[in-house]
């Protein structure tokens, strides 16, 4: 299971609150499953989210598409290897 710490930094909460409801509600791109948040930060206009991404360059287009509208500013999406796994490579 791929998963990935999305943190998507928005212009406007309210729109950010719209579009996220409206992934959960709809779904999110193909191969892409919400499994924790989505979080709002209180310090930056952003939300956080834990996905499990197939594949990543599925999401290309709609997050493209959410920054050509203005809706979005950025995105920052960190690969998250469990700590068993982590161990294995740093161990041999």
């Amino acid at each position: 299971m791929p998963l990935y710490l999305d943190e998507i930094y928005f212009n406007d909460v309210k729109r950010a609150h719209e579009t996220i409801s409206g992934a959960i509600k709809n779904g999110f791109p193909t191969g892409v499953t919400l499994k924790a948040g989505p979080w709002f930060s209180n310090e930056e206009n952003k939300v956080v989210l834990v996905l499990d991404i197939q594949d990543h360059s599925l999401t290309f287009g709609p997050f493209t598409g959410a920054v050509k509208s203005g809706a979005v500013s950025r995105r920052r999406l960190t690969p998250i290897v469990d700590w068993e796994t982590a161990g294995k490579v740093i161990n041999g």
